[in-house]
Formats: structure tokens, sequence, C-alpha cells
């Protein structure tokens, strides 16, 4: 048997019924579905689109928002900074006049002391000049009686008078 060439390409009736089954389908496919299937991928390209500029705004939204927020922080930092330094100076501030209060107060009391050690002082004085006075009168009470009889003791004692009368 000698080999039989075949044909590289062979066309028998099913491959060219096969071929106008393949052209008709391609018609209805354009005819039917062509414009369907365009309108869909249309709305669905728009939709994606339209969710794509929805996301960019809530991109920017967001952005904005968490600008805002930073700076809405900022300004609370500031804010109880400010509030921190306005109490520390009015602590500071009541600090002196409880200082001075205390010190007006402990200067009252040190010119009430000394006020009251000057009264002391002068009762003090006044109780000793009676005593002395007291003892003196008896010293000279005592004097005279031991010493009436002479009249040295006459001299004495008008001295004694003298110098006691120059004391008072």
């Amino acid at each position: 048997m000698a080999p039989q060439n075949m044909p590289a390409i062979s066309i028998d009736i099913n491959m060219f019924w096969q071929i106008i089954n393949f052209f008709i389908l391609i018609v209805v496919f354009n005819k039917y579905f062509k414009h369907p299937l365009r309108r869909i991928i249309r709305e669905r390209q728009s939709k994606i689109a339209g969710e794509l500029e929805d996301a960019k705004k809530d991109k920017q939204a967001a952005k904005d928002a968490r600008e805002e927020a930073e700076e809405i922080l900022k300004k609370a930092r500031m804010e109880a900074h400010n509030i921190i330094s306005l109490s520390e100076k009015k602590a500071d501030e009541r600090k002196e006049e409880i200082l001075k209060e205390a010190t007006t107060q402990r200067d009252k009391i040190l010119k009430s002391a000394e006020v009251e050690v000057g009264k002391m002082k002068a009762r003090a004085r006044e109780v000793i000049r009676e005593e002395m006075q007291t003892l003196a009168v008896q010293l000279a009470e005592k004097i005279i009686t031991e010493k009436l009889d002479s009249k040295a003791g006459d001299i004495l004692v008008d001295d004694f008078i003298d110098k006691v009368g120059d004391a008072e």
C-alpha cells in the first residue's frame, strides 16, 4: 500500500455547515445581544465611574474630617494648656494673698504682744515701786523705832525721808 496524501485542510460537508452555523450565530448575536450587552456594560461602567467618584469624594471628606479633628484636638490641647496656666497663675496669686494675710496677722499679733509686754512691764514697775515704798516705809519704821532715842537717829531718819521724797 501506498501512502495516500491527505490534503492539509479538507473541508467536508459537516465542516461547511459548522462554518455557516457559526456565521449565523454571529449575526444573531450582533442583532439581538450586542446592543443589550453594550447597554449593560455602559451601565456598569457608569456605575463603577460613579462609585469611584463617590469614593474620591468620601476619601476627600474623610481627609477633611481628619484635618478638622486634628485642628479641634490642637485647639483643645491649647485650651487645656491655657486653663492649666491660668490655674497656676491663680494658685500663685492665692498663695501670695495667703502669705500677705499671714504676714499681716503675724504683725498684728506681734504688735499686740509688744503692747501686752509693755503693759506687763508697766504693771511690774508699778508693783515693784509699791513694794519698794512698802519696804522703805517698813525699813524706816524699824530704823525709827530702834534709834528713836538718839539724836543721830533723828538725823538719819530725816536724811532717809529726804531721799525717799526725792525718789518719788
